[in-house]
């Protein structure tokens, strides 16, 4: 069967747009990854959009600043009974089992969506290299005058709030898998932030790791698609 002449110009271009699609998604990665240089700080808001929160990387895996902390996401409903009242369902964990069910398969995309949570809650309180680098500078000069523009500290607060808002909707993801059939009103999350044990405690068992909370304010519920 011969191929008409529009068939045989989408078989040559399908390749040049898959390879085009390819160089755009490894350049973004690219320059999210690289040490913070003045090419990443021009593009870095096109870049931060493009990679958070499905390709965020980072090299917190290797020295001299490794992982130290593990997160655990929870979310807690308000539910209305039989009587119409509000009431308050326990403190469910939502990562545990994710990361067990990553464990017994590693092809499934529970990992990304292992990494959906982490990375809205690390977007929300994101810290800009500028900023920080800027900050020091401002320290060390003690020239406490200085300002950074209002458009770049503006872009940071918005960055933030939609990390914050990518929370909560991984949240409501989970209200149909954790409070199926209950009729829910509102939701808020907490995130406990465990230090990992150091390898010269490893044989400690009276060693106990530092913990925190970061609690969310409650926030309607609104349906989404639901999570695995």
């Amino acid at each position: 069967m011969e191929l008409g002449k529009w068939q045989k110009r989408l078989l040559v271009c399908f390749p040049v747009l898959l390879v085009a699609l390819m160089l755009w998604h490894f350049s973004m990665v690219l320059l999210h990854v690289i040490p913070f240089n003045p090419l990443t700080n021009k593009w870095r808001h096109i870049v931060d959009s493009y990679t958070h929160p499905l390709f965020s990387q980072n090299w917190h895996l290797f020295a001299p600043n490794p992982v130290s902390h593990n997160r655990t996401i929870y979310i807690q409903a308000k539910v209305k009974d039989a009587n119409g009242s509000l009431v308050e369902s326990d403190w469910v964990d939502i990562t545990t089992p994710l990361i067990t069910a990553n464990w017994e398969d590693r092809f499934s995309p529970i990992n990304r969506i292992m990494r959906f949570g982490g990375g809205a809650f690390t977007q929300a309180f994101h810290q800009d290299d500028v900023i920080n680098m800027f900050e020091e500078k401002k320290q060390k000069r003690n020239k406490e005058d200085l300002k950074l523009p209002k458009e770049d500290l503006e872009l940071l607060d918005e960055y933030r709030k939609q990390g914050v808002h990518l929370l909560y909707r991984y949240g409501f993801s989970n209200v149909p898998k954790y409070f199926a059939g209950q009729d829910v009103d509102s939701i808020r999350l907490r995130v406990l932030i465990r230090s990992s044990k150091p390898f010269s405690e490893r044989h400690n068992p009276n060693y106990e790791v530092e913990s925190q909370y970061v609690e969310f304010d409650w926030k309607r519920y609104e349906p989404v698609v639901s999570s695995i």
